[in-house]
């Protein structure tokens, strides 16, 4: 399973999931997996240990303990977490390598740091898991983002709701069913969203989307639009009443106040829900080179991605994982359009200069 792109306006782009093979993949050579793999598995039980380094939102609590409970009987590692902030992740890997002091194998964030600043450096390598290269089974091919290069993964087809609405304040007939209807007069200053320019569900959306909506809608949105800094507080805002409308909200946050009774509702655009940026890469110097590549093997595996999946409670990349654990209107439908932000938006150069234009649009350059 590949994406192929349907161009709908120039420069604008959504997505449809179809059954495509290409002859190769990315290349004329198809990329070797990493082997022998019984030496790895053997090295990787001696080594007896993986750290990850992982931004909040991409292993939860209960993903972490699933994982680790898997990985300590079948393999006979220990997976130790660290909990840091996209930004945070950065620095400290810098820090690891100008020192020749490594802690972390793993690190799962936005792809920013791995554009921005350790693939420049040579301070992550391919991933070449042989899980990641079985053909045919992926409903989002993991090295989507970066083809060539595999040094930045999916972790899960992270697909986000257009809005969250407070059903009190917008009843069904009101619902927008379009990003279109967020223009309207009565919505001025009753729509919120986490801040585009920084880090998180903001800039997620802004960089999914702003092709397809165009400069000049995001430009009139901005006039309509309360912005916070914490992704949360969106649904949070919206469930007290505070605001009407939310734009990207957090999904595991708005789960929570659903299930806890908050007159809240997702709601989907007409143009598509978007896809977010999480995933995974693997550090260039590591302490734990083997336990790293077994753990990514597992991970990307049927078995692997139905564990993390359930707990985390999202949709997997691969098409062989069931979604019985969501439910009906949070399950992907095969053939239902997404947004997803440009290839040449990762770029090297290209994510800071999005946020750049995120931040000009939405808080007039400050």
């Amino acid at each position: 399973m590949f994406i192929e792109i349907r161009e709908i306006l120039r420069p604008a782009f959504i997505f449809v999931l179809v059954l495509w093979t290409p002859a190769a993949a990315w290349s004329a050579s198809a990329p070797q997996p990493w082997g022998p793999w019984s030496e790895i598995e053997a090295t990787a039980r001696k080594e007896g240990k993986v750290s990850i380094y992982a931004a909040p939102g991409h292993a939860l609590p209960p993903d972490q303990q699933a994982i680790g409970a898997v990985m300590k009987e079948k393999y006979g590692i220990f997976v130790e977490w660290t909990s840091l902030s996209a930004r945070d992740i950065g620095p400290r890997v810098l820090v690891e390598n100008r020192t020749r002091r490594y802690f972390a194998d793993i690190f799962m964030s936005g792809e920013t740091n791995t554009i921005e600043h350790f693939a420049p450096r040579g301070l992550v390598q391919p991933i070449l898991a042989p899980s990641t290269l079985e053909k045919g089974v992926w409903r989002l091919d993991p090295a989507r983002n970066r083809p060539k290069e595999r040094d930045w993964f999916f972790i899960f087809f992270g697909i986000i709701p257009s809005f969250i609405v407070n059903t009190q304040l917008v009843p069904p007939p009101e619902e927008p069913k379009s990003y279109k209807d967020l223009l309207q007069p009565k919505w001025k200053g009753k729509i919120v969203i986490e801040t585009p320019s920084q880090g998180g569900s903001g800039s997620g959306w802004f960089r999914a989307t702003y092709r397809t909506l165009g400069l000049d809608y995001m430009r009139a949105l901005a006039k309509q639009v309360a912005l916070v800094r914490v992704g949360a507080d969106v649904p949070d805002s919206v469930a007290r009443g505070q605001y009407a409308i939310g734009i990207a909200p957090t999904v595991a946050r708005s789960r929570e106040l659903i299930e806890a009774g908050a007159s809240l509702k997702f709601v989907e655009a007409k143009e598509g829900l978007h896809v977010t940026s999480q995933g995974m890469s693997l550090l260039n110097e590591v302490p734990h080179p083997n336990a790293a590549k077994v753990f990514i093997n597992w991970f990307y595996s049927k078995e692997g991605q139905t564990v993390y999946n359930q707990h985390h409670r999202s949709v997997s990349l691969r098409k062989d994982v069931s979604q019985e654990h969501l439910p009906p209107q949070e399950r992907y439908v095969d053939g239902r359009p997404f947004l997803i932000q440009a290839l040449e938006d990762v770029e090297p150069g290209r994510p800071a200069e999005t946020l750049i234009l995120a931040r000009q649009i939405f808080e007039g350059g400050k």
